[in-house]
């Protein structure tokens, strides 16, 4: 069977790294000019008017409602945004005092709907037209196998180019169709080179002869490039299609979550990060003496701190501080060894048992070698074993490590399961929000209080 090769040339515009918005920045600029002139005839200052117009701008982005779409339809969007109108009309009104009459209330909700919902709707017939017309306004994009749910996807994307969609290849190293019954090329290469080199805007991945699990790390591999995944769901004729996913024509589609480094909340952490680990080194500064002088007490000819190499984002290797809670050995030794119990001394021991041997890792969560929350940082030596033997096991590098983390609250340290370490990293990773960072700080802090560690 012939693989046949891309004939397209891709556009000499390499954006690989976040620079098309996931969210619709007119749509957003849109809504803000026009709630503005809404509200100046509800509020009582131009300067409110704005203020308002904000707020209610933000709600719609925390719903969604700004997420680029394939199937552009406000009748889709109703539902959210009589939510949304509610919500910031309620927040305006607290801002105001309160002071208005419900029925005022629901009249300011319903100014605030019905001129999110008209702009929509002019908004999104220019765009559908500007998509039929305009081949320069529809996004690259290739589909991951080569069955008959990709020979659909690829008719009903030629029979509505209002979907916004270019197909420029079809990725399947054995296409159940054969490449001569599909439309373009039929390429056998790794996903995250073809959407570079073909500067992919959008995949979609149907079915293939391949079992799913094989396209787990690649998909992984395309979280920093600049383009969105969807999937087409197993027994897709039976899923019902929810307000978070998209569709063409009749097909559902999963986007696949994949904003943790695309949203302005995700660039809060680092934020986040050196603010809490500054303080609670100021904070703690009394603590950590007593710690330094107590290891030195314990053996005077040994150094205070204990450094080691250890492995961070994107496989770098950095040096990592903890109080020295083990009897010295060669650098090698300690590099290699797994099970370094018989060395902890008692001072150590203590240290181990209430997490505070780690404490000077907050200075590499200042210097940015680390985050307080993400998966826990291992040796060179063991990270190049474990890559080797254990699935998925270098896609939690995809991430900062941690001072603590999702594995870490669940007993996953020491000498325990490394696939399951694995597992809980990288579901860490794709769920990754700013709550579930707080909801692993708490229960560290309780685990450390209780004495169990983190």
């Amino acid at each position: 069977m012939a693989i046949r090769s891309a004939a397209i040339v891709p556009q000499q515009r390499r954006r690989l790294r976040l620079a098309r918005h996931r969210s619709d920045l007119v749509l957003a600029g849109l809504d803000l000019a026009v709630m503005t002139v809404v509200l100046a005839t509800i509020v009582d200052t131009v300067a409110g008017a704005v203020a308002g117009a904000l707020v209610v701008a933000l709600a719609v982005e925390l719903s969604g409602n700004y997420r680029s779409l394939l199937t552009l339809s406000v009748l889709n969007d109703i539902p959210r945004l009589g939510a949304t109108s509610l919500v910031g009309a309620l927040a305006i009104e607290f801002a105001r005092g309160g002071d208005d009459t419900i029925g005022e209330l629901l009249l300011m909700a319903t100014g605030i709907f019905v001129a999110l919902s008209c702009t929509r709707a002019v908004y999104y017939a220019t765009i559908r037209r500007h998509r039929r017309h305009s081949p320069e306004a529809r996004r690259r994009t290739i589909i991951v196998g080569g069955g008959e749910v990709a020979a659909e996807l690829l008719d009903s994307i030629r029979e509505f180019p209002e979907l916004g969609l270019e197909p420029v290849a079809v990725i399947d190293a054995d296409p159940l169709l054969g490449g001569g019954r599909l439309p373009v090329p039929v390429l056998d290469r790794p996903l995250n080179e073809v959407v570079t080199e073909l500067d992919v805007h959008t995949v979609i991945v149907a079915f293939r002869h391949s079992p799913d699990s094989s396209l787990v790390s690649p998909l992984r591999q395309c979280d920093e490039l600049d383009c969105e995944i969807f999937i087409v769901p197993r027994l897709y004729e039976f899923v019902h299609l929810s307000s978070d996913m998209d569709r063409i024509h009749t097909i559902p589609l999963i986007r696949v979550r994949r904003h943790i480094y695309r949203t302005w909340y995700w660039k809060t952490k680092r934020l986040f990060d050196i603010t809490v680990a500054g303080g609670a080194l100021l904070l703690l500064s009394p603590l950590l003496a007593l710690i330094a002088v107590s290891v030195a007490v314990s053996d005077p000819k040994s150094s205070i701190l204990f450094r080691q190499v250890r492995v961070g984002r994107g496989g770098r290797e950095f040096m990592l501080y903890k109080f020295r809670s083990m009897r010295s050995v060669t650098a090698e030794h300690s590099d290699t060894d797994w099970h370094p119990e018989d060395r902890i001394d008692p001072i150590g021991r203590l240290l181990r048992i209430s997490s505070l041997d780690e404490l000077p890792q907050l200075w590499n969560v200042v210097r940015g070698d680390m985050a307080l929350v993400g998966p826990r940082p291992e040796r060179p030596h063991f990270v190049e074993q474990f890559a080797r033997s254990v699935p998925s096991y270098q896609d939690r590098h995809r991430v900062p490590v941690g001072l603590t983390g999702w594995a870490a609250i669940h007993g996953l340290r020491g000498d325990t399961n490394i696939g399951d370490r694995a597992l809980y990293d990288n579901f860490y990773i794709q769920n990754w929000s700013v709550w579930l960072d707080v909801k692993i700080l708490l229960l560290t802090a309780r685990a450390v209080l209780r004495g169990t560690g983190s």
